[in-house]
């Protein structure tokens, strides 16, 4: 199961972007250039990958976190005797006594995919 980046985070991070980007080029066409139109476009950039990319993965042994950009990505395995549970808005992973955090917040996954995912978890 995907679970993809909140779509107003996305949307929030691209329409500033973009915003950033046309003030500077029209300051650009009235002969005054500034680097900041570089903010723009990775802001604007990071808005297309928020819209894009999953946030993380569930996996039968596994929550896989994905890097927003390039391959990289970070496994917490969740083993036979073990299993993930809700804990406030975080999930949480038991494994024999020991308690072990997964860095996703709710706020920042994409409400109906939170609420399908954690519906089926103990809390």
């Amino acid at each position: 199961m995907k679970i993809r980046y909140n779509p107003l985070l996305g949307w929030t991070f691209l329409i500033l972007g973009s915003v950033l980007v046309l003030l500077q080029l029209w300051l650009f066409l009235l002969g005054t250039f500034s680097p900041t139109i570089v903010v723009g476009l990775i802001v604007a950039g990071l808005g297309v990958i928020y819209l894009r990319r999953p946030y993380f993965r569930v996996e039968p042994q596994a929550i896989v976190l994905t890097a927003p950009v390039g391959p990289a990505e970070r496994r917490f395995p969740v083993s036979a005797g073990g299993s993930p549970r809700m804990e406030g808005n975080r999930i949480v992973i038991d494994e024999a006594g020991a308690v072990r955090k997964v860095p996703v917040r709710k706020g920042m996954a994409h409400p109906a995919d939170w609420a399908a995912y954690t519906g089926t978890l103990p809390r």
